[in-house]
């Protein structure tokens, strides 16, 4: 039985005002059911009203009439077995993400702009991969969604305990996925620096230079060279020897604005084109291996070019892992395993190993002067060292264009050597003196257990680990002219002790071997340097600025005042002068006496 409305006379009123419709007249013969009347009727042709589009039918195409819309209990029930049975066409249902309505014509989406286009996610345990674990069988688990940090922000993780679990295989857990663990810059840029360049580090491997041509000059020996005491080279696990300590040594990096022989060099020598140290080239030239932050200044003034560092800076030392797949954590910054604790250990680890593998007995050797930095107070003992001072010639590019580019570039390095060879004639058997530390041995890799039966194996570990910093050792080794180098391990006593070490072994090196096992060859060592020198040349006289990106692995060289990076040091001048101030039993500074 059709449903009756009863509707009032001006709800009808209404209605017809609103839409012009005709019913068509009840067939008189035809009376069994409803509707048109039968085909053949006169009253068939009347006006019907909004039924007229018939006639256009072919303006509007039809593709597919599908079955009508069921607003019912019914109907809404049918829908919800269709979502969860898999009733519908094939793509759609056999699940347990509930009811998924469908999207709307294309057409119906003209004129719209879409705000968030992530996907919608179903919440459910159904079948398929568990979340972060990224199992492979059934298993639990939420889509973790972190934030890298920058500039030492932590990674945020929105994700509770428990729900990294999976069972089946899989790589499990949230894993460490290449993010550097040291964040912070070594210096803040600011926005008034106009950034000259930005050079990909892994395009620094196809700079290219005959090596061959490369033409060394000894212009002067100054400091103190003892030779190497060969017992360290038999010394073994089972019969280390504790590090000694050095505490009343001086131990001076001076950079290379500060060295006073360097400046005359440059001033005497009209040849002489670029100045520098060979722990600032290093840095250069191992730049495609580093991980952390670090800077390097170069400034140009009358077509001379000079390569210096901060002081305090990175490159004063060494770090610790900083290329291995688990380095120290950023976040213990007063932890004795953080960062910058354990490059300050690895530093005086070196400085003191340098100095105790020396044969004090047999003597040293004469050189041209004394050490350099020596302050002469009568109260400070310099260390054994020798700094050797090279002119170097880099050939020139007889291709380019540029007459710079063309000619050879002279340049004074002044380099380190530690000892020498008792057996060292003519500048061979010079000898390069280095330590690595070991601070945290783990049960299936240790020094003590694995460095006699696996040494190759631990030499690649630490490859893999320490990659800018043994870069750095062997650039510094070819500058100085040292064909061998000498490599301890030390470890500490206790693992919570990070100032006693011992020795648990020493491995010799021939340079050029191990320069070829690191994959550091010399035509790309010279390249490199050629080729960031002939760079600024092509600049105004300024001051620059080289820094390597913490988050990426890119160098940007920026232009920077010439009165920046000064404060640092007038800081530390006028903290000096304080503390030379007499102070009286308040603390404060005592006025001065009248004469």
């Amino acid at each position: 039985q059709p449903t009756i409305f009863h509707l009032g006379s001006r709800a009808v009123l209404k209605l017809l005002a609103m839409v012009d419709f005709k019913f068509p007249p009840l067939s008189k013969t035809f009376t069994e059911s409803w509707g048109p009347p039968p085909h053949g009727e006169e009253d068939f042709a009347a006006k019907i009203g909004i039924c007229d589009f018939v006639e256009h039918l072919d303006k509007f195409p039809l593709t597919k009439i599908g079955k009508i819309c069921d607003f019912t209990a019914s109907g809404q029930r049918w829908m919800q077995e269709k979502g969860k049975g898999g009733k519908g066409p094939k793509g759609f249902g056999k699940g347990k993400a509930g009811f998924v309505p469908v999207a709307p014509p294309k057409n119906d989406d003209e004129g719209f702009s879409l705000v968030d286009s992530r996907p919608l996610t179903s919440k459910g345990n159904g079948k398929g991969r568990g979340g972060a674990s990224r199992s492979k069988g059934k298993g639990k688990g939420k889509d973790i969604n972190y934030q890298e940090g920058i500039l030492g922000q932590r990674p945020k993780l929105n994700a509770q305990k428990g729900d990294l679990k999976g069972k089946g295989k899989g790589r499990g857990g949230l894993q460490r996925r290449g993010l550097p663990s040291f964040r912070e810059w070594s210096v803040q840029t600011k926005t008034e620096w106009e950034m000259k360049r930005e050079i990909m580090l892994h395009s620094l491997a196809k700079l290219q230079l005959n090596a061959n041509e490369v033409l060394y000059e000894d212009l002067m020996w100054c400091g103190t060279l003892h030779t190497y005491n060969r017992v360290y080279d038999r010394v073994t696990t089972k019969t280390e020897k504790r590090l000694a300590r050095y505490e009343d040594l001086g131990f001076f990096n001076v950079t290379t604005s500060d060295d006073w022989h360097l400046q005359e060099m440059l001033t005497a020598d009209p040849t002489v084109t670029v100045i520098a140290t060979d722990h600032i080239l290093a840095c250069l030239i191992a730049a495609a291996r580093s991980v952390y932050s670090w800077d390097v200044i170069i400034s140009k003034v009358a077509g001379k070019i000079i390569i210096d560092k901060r002081n305090g800076s990175q490159i004063d030392f060494l770090s610790v892992n900083e290329t291995a797949q688990d380095p120290p954590n950023v976040e213990d910054k007063d932890s004795y395993n953080g960062p910058v604790r354990l490059s300050q250990e690895a530093s005086c680890i070196n400085q003191n190993f340098s100095q105790m593998c020396l044969d004090r007995e047999a003597g040293a050797k004469e050189l041209d002067a004394g050490n350099p930095f020596d302050p002469d107070d009568g109260e400070t003992q310099v260390a054994s060292g020798a700094y050797r001072y090279r002119k170097i010639t880099l050939p020139g590019n007889p291709k380019s264009e540029d007459e710079f580019e063309k000619s050879p570039l002279v340049m004074v390095v002044r380099t380190e050597v530690n000892a020498r060879m008792p057996d060292e004639k003519g500048g061979k058997g010079l000898v390069s003196v280095k330590a690595l530390n070991e601070y945290e041995p783990k049960p299936n890799y240790a020094w003590r257990s694995h460095l006699e039966s696996q040494r190759g194996a631990c030499l690649a570990t630490e490859l893999k680990n320490n990659s800018f910093k043994l870069g750095r050792w062997t650039a510094q080794a070819i500058l100085s002219g040292c064909d061998t180098m000498k490599i301890g391990y030390l470890s500490r006593q206790t693992n919570n002790d990070p100032l006693n070490h011992t020795l648990l072994g020493v491995q010799t090196h021939m340079t050029d071997g191990f320069a070829e096992q690191i994959g550091l060859t010399r035509n790309n060592m010279f390249g490199i340097l050629r080729a960031i020198i002939d760079m600024v040349m092509q600049w105004e006289d300024g001051k620059y600025l080289v820094l390597k990106d913490p988050t990426k692995s890119v160098l940007r060289l920026y232009e920077v005042p010439w009165d920046c990076f000064q404060s640092d040091d007038e800081d530390e001048e006028e903290h000096e002068e304080e503390e030379e101030q007499e102070l009286d039993e308040d603390g404060n500074i005592a006025p001065q006496q009248p004469g």
